[in-house]
């Protein structure tokens, strides 16, 4: 089987298959993700969370519905085309906020976030930078905060199991629960 190539997915200009997937994560990812973070300890409502990768914003609009005690989320994605379908979605939203950029170049202050969430993302970053980009993460994670990460596995599509503990690992991240599937990685980490 070959090995999933993260290079060959254009985020500006995405396939219609992949626009067809965001859409139906648009229409019922709302079980999906609400499920996911329930799994993951849910949330009390005053956190100030990442959203890294955020793509069209599904999962950032489930988590700002849950922040209602003065918590906050940002959603960041490199992609202009999905930052755009990100803030159509979140416009309702004053819990809300989108940030288009690399989270290396982006100036965010240290120790900025409660909580980063990452769904289907460090598999689509090449390589050479997914280290490097951790580290930014756990940068901007507040000591004691959390990193919630969800990952596909499979060789054809995802990223090795050892590999995501590798680099949380190397950013002073510490997995404190996983969950492993056949096809996919849940993990709980924290700085």
């Amino acid at each position: 089987m070959k090995k999933y190539d993260p290079l060959k997915t254009d985020f500006e200009k995405p396939s219609v298959m992949f626009v067809i997937e965001d859409t139906l994560k648009g229409l019922f990812g709302n079980r999906l993700y609400n499920s996911y973070y329930q799994s993951q300890g849910g949330f009390e409502g005053h956190e100030k969370v990442l959203d890294f990768g955020c793509g069209s914003g599904v999962s950032t609009k489930l988590i700002a519905r849950q922040l209602t005690q003065g918590g906050m989320v940002i959603g960041l994605d490199t992609s202009s085309y999905f930052i755009k379908k990100a803030q159509k979605r979140l416009k309702r939203y004053a819990t809300a906020q989108t940030l288009q950029g690399d989270i290396q170049e982006i100036k965010i202050p240290e120790s900025s976030f409660d909580l980063i969430s990452i769904i289907h993302v460090i598999h689509d970053i090449v390589e050479e930078k997914r280290q490097s980009m951790v580290k930014a993460l756990a940068r901007v994670l507040k000591p004691e905060g959390k990193l919630w990460i969800l990952e596909p596995i499979k060789e054809s599509h995802g990223i090795p199991v050892d590999e995501i503990r590798g680099l949380m690992g190397n950013a002073g991240l510490k997995e404190i629960k996983a969950t492993i599937k056949k096809s996919s990685y849940r993990g709980i980490y924290q700085k």
